[in-house]
């Protein structure tokens, strides 16, 4: 299976699924408005960037890399 990277969370999302549209597995496609759903997106990301910061300090340099990048 091929898969692409997610833009902002950085993990592995299926291009093709048995029986599932290829369309459900873009999230963009359900919201009316792409332009607001990657708003919404990366103000999603900020919350988790900016919770982490909480627990940062008790983590490896490894996990505080794989978090969310904002766009």
């Amino acid at each position: 299976m091929k898969y692409r990277k997610d833009k902002l969370f950085g993990f592995e999302v299926p291009l093709t699924c048995p029986e599932v549209p290829e369309d459900v597995l873009e999230p963009s496609n359900s919201w009316g408005n792409k332009g607001e759903y990657w708003k919404k997106y990366d103000a999603l990301a900020a919350r988790f960037i900016e919770n982490f910061k909480l627990y940062k300090s008790g983590c490896s340099q490894a996990v505080a890399d794989a978090g969310p990048k904002r766009l």
